[in-house]
């Protein structure tokens, strides 16, 4: 078997294993693993291919574990950076899987390969984007590596306690990057697994891909959530990527305050012109020039986009022009 970086016993009983994931920027996925009545329990688990399937059993190895000591995962969310594996771990050692109620409608959709082109086409037209772009972006094509081969078998509902070894871990519902992103906190020792809801460095991605306006407001939830958490008494919090976190109040407050500029950036953006979703979007700032952009990446930025304006209209400080096809949005 191929060798990868060796899991690091990081005290409290939990060992992180780092998974890399095809090429996203966020690097690898950290799996935790925590001792438990029967084994050890996962916290996420990496891309489903080889190359992290082969990584996550080198890492148990090196701490002295095998994946039939798997007694159960928990998967913060639906992503297939963080739920992959889950088929080929439950095969090879009967765990059990548990994810939040609220992402199992997502997860069936991803898994079930239903018609995304014409899905995608779909939204964005409805997003007001040029007929070029449009053909640029189908012709990049649909990558579905990642995805698990079978659902979780066990639904997660908001704080339930799951037994560890002498403590428990409680499943802390927190919506926002998911519809059903949940945290995991062991409350005896204050140590919180953020899965993607609080990065050390990365602005987690907030957005609805209900083109132009969803009727969930994704950011609504995901400033909620960073508030319940930041109540947390939390001494350590482990997020699925890259470092800890230091101070968990400290990087919610910057996280709330990032996307409060970025609300009143988009508001100042509109002056008194009517913009459709793919206008607004491309006013706002991203981490390289929107003509830079590649397709799949102004799709991203155009679920942002859409989170972004339902929540300026959840505030009443933007609304949806009546009779506009493709539609398109005004400040109030």
């Amino acid at each position: 078997m191929e060798q990868f970086n060796e899991a690091r016993d990081i005290g409290d009983g939990i060992h992180a294993i780092p998974v890399p994931v095809s090429d996203l920027p966020v690097g690898d996925t950290q799996v935790y693993a925590i001792e438990s009545p029967r084994g050890v329990i996962l916290v996420d688990v990496g891309w489903n291919n080889d190359t992290s399937w082969n990584a996550l059993q080198s890492g148990l190895a090196s701490a002295g574990l095998s994946v039939t000591d798997v007694e159960g995962v928990v998967v913060t969310h639906f992503h297939p950076d963080h739920v992959g594996l889950t088929g080929r771990i439950r095969e090879a050692s009967g765990c059990w899987v548990g994810m939040h109620e609220a992402d199992f409608e997502q997860l069936g959709h991803m898994m079930a390969g239903h018609d995304w082109t014409n899905r995608e086409l779909d939204q964005w037209i409805k997003a007001g984007a040029p007929a070029e772009q449009i053909d640029e972006f189908l012709a990049a094509g649909r990558d579905r590596d990642g995805v698990p081969d079978e659902q979780p078998d066990r639904i997660l509902k908001t704080d339930e306690v799951i037994p560890l070894a002498g403590r428990t871990l409680r499943t802390v519902f927190t919506p926002g990057h998911t519809p059903g992103h949940a945290c995991f906190y062991i409350e005896e020792h204050g140590i919180l697994f953020s899965g993607d809801h609080v990065l050390a460095k990365t602005t987690p991605h907030i957005g609805e891909f209900d083109f132009p306006v969803a009727e969930r407001d994704a950011l609504g939830e995901f400033l909620d959530s960073l508030r319940a958490v930041a109540a947390l008494p939390a001494r350590r919090t482990l997020p699925a990527h890259r470092q800890p976190i230091d101070d968990l109040a400290a990087r919610t407050d910057a996280l709330v305050e990032h996307h409060e500029r970025r609300l009143d950036d988009l508001y100042d953006s509109f002056g008194d012109e009517e913009l459709t979703l793919w206008q607004a979007t491309e006013r706002m700032t991203w981490y390289r020039p929107w003509h830079e952009t590649p397709p799949r990446g102004k799709q991203m930025a155009m679920s942002e986009g859409s989170a972004h304006i339902r929540h300026l209209i959840e505030r009443g400080r933007a609304r949806r022009v009546p009779g506009t096809d493709p539609a398109r949005f005004v400040r109030v």
